[in-house]
């Protein structure tokens, strides 16, 4: 009997020294590993981003101030010249933030702005006709609205110019008949008709300061020119 006791607690401790290292066992979990910081990626502006091109037509309205140095500015003139304009476009949108675009955009187009011969004084004669080339390199910045764009632009402009002050005398005769440079502001709104056809609706303001010379008598002149356009147009994704 007392064998039988001696066995009996034995198997006991042997059954109770194996358990507990398989009840701990089974209470280990391997180890997680920690999530990973989770980064904001703002959603695709599918109507704007990307490289385009495009075309409009639009209406140039502005103002050509001649100053003719003689006899106390006695040949100091203006002329409001008008007419129609158009364009080919050439731009690229890149993706700021979730609403914000920043582009570059090139014109290239042909104008026919023009003013009334005006009598200026003692019978001289004003002519005033801007074009027929023209253009612009602009930066563009907008803020997206769902399928529409609102942009404010900004940057160079060029102008090709053929004005004259015709006097009773040739030697009172001034001219400035070349490509004039300057810049252009404006702002505009575009509209994604479908996917990679968008139209537009542009305003700007180009300002192509003062140009000095002398006439043929070499008598002080000057002209300064200014033109508004507003445009509309389509422009296309590649």
């Amino acid at each position: 009997m007392e064998l039988i006791r001696i066995l009996i607690i034995s198997a006991g401790l042997v059954a109770a020294a194996t358990a507990a290292p398989a009840a701990d066992k089974g209470s280990w979990k391997p180890r997680q590993p920690e999530p990973l910081p989770v980064t904001y990626e703002p959603d695709r502006l599918p109507y704007f981003q990307g490289l385009y091109w495009g075309a409009s037509l639009g209406y140039g309205f502005g103002e050509s101030v001649q100053n003719y140095d003689r006899n106390d500015n006695h040949g100091l003139a203006s002329t409001e010249p008008e007419g129609v304009l158009g364009a080919l476009t050439l731009g690229y949108n890149m993706q700021l933030g979730p609403q914000l675009m920043a582009g570059i955009e090139g014109d290239l187009g042909l104008m026919d702005v023009s003013a009334d011969d005006k009598v200026v004084y003692d019978g001289h004669i004003y002519k005033t006709a801007f074009g027929p080339f023209w253009g612009t390199l602009r930066g563009r910045l907008g803020y997206v609205l769902g399928r529409a764009m609102v942009y404010g632009t900004g940057g160079f402009a060029f102008m090709d110019v053929d004005e004259v002050s015709i006097g009773n005398t040739p030697g009172e005769t001034a001219r400035n008949d070349d490509f004039r440079t300057g810049w252009v502001l404006g702002a505009g709104v575009e509209y994604a008709l479908m996917p990679g056809v968008n139209a537009k609706l542009e305003y700007m303001h180009m300002d192509f300061g003062t140009f000095d010379g002398l006439s043929d008598n070499l008598e002080d002149f000057s002209f300064e020119n200014r033109v508004d356009v507003i445009r509309t147009g389509l422009n296309f994704r590649f």
